[in-house]
């Protein structure tokens, strides 16, 4: 295949066209779309299989009725891929058209996004280097800033399911991060983080091609109740972390008492690895 390589004068490689095949197409803030209400089972007698037999959260024995989710919008995309720099945990995404919006619960409006695609000759721009495969594919585009993978990190097991009820942290070193960002006044949620120390001063941003999820049992409103968390990782100055907070319009379940405040059925048989980035050479905001 036809291919461009450059080296450095200490001859180690600096880019191999053959090999780079994602390319920056978006970065920015990601920006709040809509608040998605948590749902009630009607009766504890009908069947939670059934969308019919949920309704709306208004209960004040909850911790939160709401999510707030916030997105972005990227264009004919082909197989993109979202590192984030700040809270964040995918809970997945519409399409339009040629346009998909990737949708994040557990994230705020500082939380950055940095979209890479398949390199593809649709940027416009000059100059530029363009290089092709022998069936006529872009194989390189030199005005999409290429993806260049610093590291990747595996989270640590969860602790042991200790008493009667089966209690985790849902990561070995884990902390009890509180939350507020929905549309509650006095309200919250929690999360489990765990953090992973990188080098000192260095902005990372993280990627999870996958996620597990997991339930948890909050305590912060008036009674003890269970909800859906799900998993996602992002980077931060110093490292990157990874965390399980709630998915976005989870169902409640009330009258979980007497088991106490933690993570419950967090999967053990395979584990996500995350993949991170330094953020110091690619443009901010992008396209």
């Amino acid at each position: 295949m036809p291919q461009l390589i450059v080296k450095k004068p200490d001859g180690s490689l600096l880019f191999d066209t053959g090999k780079i095949t994602y390319g920056l197409v978006k970065s920015g803030y990601l920006a709040y779309s809509s608040s998605w209400t948590r749902r009630l089972l009607k009766s504890a007698q009908l069947d939670p299989t059934d969308g019919a037999n949920w309704t709306a959260s208004t209960s004040v024995n909850a911790p939160t009725n709401y999510d707030q989710v916030w997105s972005f919008t990227v264009t004919n995309a082909k197989s993109p891929i979202i590192f984030l720099v700040g809270s964040g945990c995918l809970n997945g995404s519409t399409t339009s058209g040629t346009s998909i919006t990737y949708h994040f619960s557990n994230a705020s409006a500082s939380t950055k996004f940095y979209c890479f695609d398949l390199m593809a000759d649709n940027i416009v721009g000059s100059p530029y280097l363009k290089t092709y495969d022998a069936n006529g594919v872009l194989t390189f585009n030199s005005l999409q800033p290429p993806l260049n993978i610093a590291g990747t990190y595996q989270p640590p097991a969860p602790t042991a399911p200790s008493g009667a009820y089966g209690v985790q942290t849902a990561y070995t070193g884990g902390v009890f991060a509180g939350r507020q960002d929905d549309d509650n006044v006095n309200s919250s949620k929690q999360d489990c983080r765990f953090d992973v120390a990188l080098t000192a001063g260095i902005e990372y941003a993280a990627y999870l091609p996958w996620s597990r999820a997991a339930s948890t049992v909050d305590s912060q409103g008036t009674t003890p109740i269970a909800y859906s968390v799900i998993e996602g990782a992002y980077g931060r100055v110093g490292g990157i972390s990874f965390l399980f907070g709630a998915s976005a319009g989870t169902t409640l379940t009330t009258g979980v008492a007497p088991r106490p405040v933690g993570w419950y059925s967090v999967p053990t048989d395979r584990y996500p690895v995350a993949l991170y980035i330094t953020t110091a050479n690619l443009p901010f905001p992008f396209g």
